[in-house]
């Protein structure tokens, strides 16, 4: 992943928005990833924003309003180093790959869960290791349940815990993604009697991680206080972190300004505000790795039929030819992101060229609905969830399919609603958001894999299936980045989905915070680093 600036000389959206764009420079130049300050206050508490949090269980959940608090609550084996260009060790104190299908770790001793029951800082131990990569894998649990099961479930040979501290773990076969999905968020580790007492951690998450989660209240806020026994010595050097919930955007600007947020996520809308009111503001715009998706209805071959017009592939090619990705984006968001190929974005390695774009045709798109029955097009409904970041490109991508003769009526949801429904799996066409994911596969697997593996959406190709199994166990890099790009035309072949956009995102901080910026989407608040200035 890495930062851009972007500006645009064609667009009048862009010219209105050039002393955006200066400032944008001005601002990227002070900001970054670097955390070289050599003196780090104490004290103060962070305030922060978030949209509405589902739940705080990182191994049932999949957005990022999840691990934005449980990254400070929960710590994993390893993490991901600041550019995503390796791991750093997080409770591994070292760790070693014996051979092609067997790891060794060792944690650091001493490191205690937090004193709040019903663990009362109790050590953790190898048995915690163990017992959170079985849960990740939903061998606790219905596994439909816990959504990154695909991480670890017919992957795992054995656990093994000779001492209290020693994890050793053999896979089944040769396992080219398991050292990043140890260091993902969502392989947080747990302890098992918090699970039992609760039945599972959608309101509590406790763990071993710098804060302590002090009060979630849902649709208000969560506090988050120090952990004195933190076992990073030094750390953290804040009191707390304070997050608010807020769906509304201009009440995030506003908090911002008037200096009720230290930190905050923004739309380029309010960026010339920002440059005005408070000038000193530190900048970073960031590739995203979310992607915006136009899904046709999922196929589950015995269970959930492709039903007409969806079933005729004609009709799926012509969808994504009628829709002019750059324009929806210049559109839905003033063209600061990058329109995207296939489903593994390009800020992440392995990714499709240009090259291999779908090109946008109307004329060509009417000509394959009428050679699939379909001469005077057809109606079909099109879901969402009710944000303005999803109803206003919805409602560009409405009127792109109307040029072509395909009339959307749209269903605009309530955030759970959407998701329940989407994991349903019942709906006509849905636009949706790919989730951050730490490998390759990771945008393949729980998507176009099989059928009892992909939990995010289903497509019964079993020569798909075939080939997204097969690269999992293709270690050496070069050989596995011709293969997954292979799986990608595959997969822009059947056209399932159409891979739209990803959106820069644009952080904001006040000059008196200082931080570690780690560019993982869902590993994006490591509260452990930041600090701030005492202000007078």
């Amino acid at each position: 992943m890495r930062r851009r600036n972007r500006v645009s000389e064609s667009s009048t959206i862009r010219q209105a928005l050039l002393p955006l764009a200066v400032f944008l420079i001005l601002s990227l130049a002070m900001a970054g990833p670097a955390f070289a300050e050599p003196d780090p206050q104490y004290g103060g508490i962070y305030r922060i924003h978030n949209t509405p949090i589902r739940s705080l269980d990182p191994h049932m959940e999949t957005a990022s309003q999840t691990t934005m608090v449980t990254v400070n609550t929960n710590n994993c084996l390893l993490r991901f180093n600041p550019d995503m260009t390796g791991v750093e060790p997080d409770l591994a104190e070292s760790w070693r790959q014996i051979d092609d299908l067997t790891y060794e770790f060792k944690l650091h001793e001493g490191v205690r869960f937090h004193d709040v029951p019903p663990v009362n800082g109790r050590e953790l131990t190898s048995a915690d290791v163990k017992y959170s990569i079985e849960r990740v894998a939903g061998m606790h649990g219905r596994t439909s349940d816990f959504k990154h099961s695909y991480y670890f479930e017919n992957k795992i040979e054995s656990i093994e815990t000779p001492d209290k501290y020693t994890v050793i773990i053999k896979t089944k076969k040769p396992y080219a993604a398991f050292v990043k999905y140890l260091s993902s968020p969502w392989s947080a580790i747990v302890a098992r009697e918090v699970v039992e007492e609760h039945g599972d951690l959608k309101r509590h998450a406790i763990g071993t991680g710098p804060f302590i989660l002090k009060e979630y209240v849902m649709g208000s806020h969560v506090t988050l206080v120090k952990n004195p026994n933190y076992f990073k010595e030094g750390k953290p050097y804040l009191d707390g972190i304070h997050i608010r919930i807020m769906t509304d955007p201009s009440s995030v600007v506003s908090a911002f300004i008037a200096g009720r947020l230290d930190g905050a996520q923004v739309t380029y809308h309010f960026m010339p505000t920002i440059q005005k009111q408070t000038p000193d503001t530190i900048v970073e715009q960031l590739e995203g790795t979310y992607m915006w998706t136009l899904r046709c209805p999922p196929w589950i071959e015995g269970e959930k039929a492709l039903q007409p017009p969806f079933d005729k592939l004609e009709v799926r090619q012509a969808i994504a030819l009628a829709i002019d990705k750059k324009r929806l984006l210049e559109l839905a968001w003033g063209g600061f992101g990058k329109p995207q190929v296939g489903p593994v974005p390009s800020a992440m390695i392995f990714s499709l060229s240009q090259e291999d774009q779908v090109e946008y045709n109307p004329e060509k798109a009417k000509a394959l609905l009428a050679q699939a029955g379909y001469p005077d097009g057809f109606s079909a409904e099109l879901m969402t969830w009710n944000l303005s970041y999803m109803t206003q490109p919805a409602q560009i991508i409405q009127q792109m399919l109307k040029d072509v003769g395909i009339e959307i009526k749209l269903n605009l949801l309530e955030f759970a609603q959407y998701f329940n429904r989407a994991y349903r799996f019942d709906y006509e066409m849905a636009l949706h958001l790919m989730t951050a994911g730490v490998d390759p596969e990771e945008w393949l697997i729980p998507y176009y894999g099989k059928v009892e593996d992909a939990t995010y959406y289903k497509w019964s190709n079993p020569e798909l299936w075939e080939m997204i199994d097969r690269q999992q166990h293709i270690m050496d890099p070069a050989e596995r980045e011709v293969f997954i790009k292979e799986i990608q035309r595959k997969v822009m072949a059947d056209a399932p989905n159409l891979f739209l956009y990803t959106q820069d995102r644009f952080i904001i901080r006040k000059p008196y915070v200082h931080l570690k910026r780690y560019l993982l989407d869902v590993q994006g608040l490591v509260g452990e680093y930041i600090w701030m200035e005492k202000q007078e």
